[in-house]
């Protein structure tokens, strides 16, 4: 019994949500630019692991358009897919399940990309807030 309560404990620990504005964006955008820590390190993953196919603002490359995909897909679905993968139109995008540094950070990924997609961060590169 007490291996299950570890494995809870440490699965439970992965998904702890980030914070979420009065207004319902788990994210912060100043002056254009400059985004909340978690945004940041989001923006950080995304450009390691994610640009290469989606561009670097998630305007679409290689992969689909994540500013016009993230306005029709909810927080648990791009959960999902960013888990297990997802065949479309333009190719197969792969399963990240076995990438901690992307599954631990999906919550960060998120909200980076969503600031994108509702237009509060353009196209450009963002800054920490001081």
């Amino acid at each position: 019994m007490a291996s299950v309560a570890v494995i809870c404990s440490f699965t439970s620990a992965l998904f702890i949500p980030l914070p979420v504005l009065a207004d319902g964006r788990p994210y912060t955008v100043k002056q254009n630019n400059k985004v909340d820590s978690d945004t940041f390190i989001g923006y950080k993953v995304y450009r390691t692991w994610c640009a290469r196919c989606h561009g670097t603002f998630g305007q679409g490359l290689a992969a689909s358009d994540l500013t016009n995909t993230l306005k029709n897909t909810d927080r648990d679905d791009f959960f999902k897919i960013v888990a297990r993968g997802k065949k479309g139109r333009m190719g197969e995008m792969p399963a990240w399940q076995s990438n901690d540094n992307v599954m631990k950070n999906r919550d960060r990924i998120y909200s980076y990309l969503r600031a994108r997609a509702d237009g509060a961060l353009g196209a450009v590169t963002p800054e920490l807030i001081d």
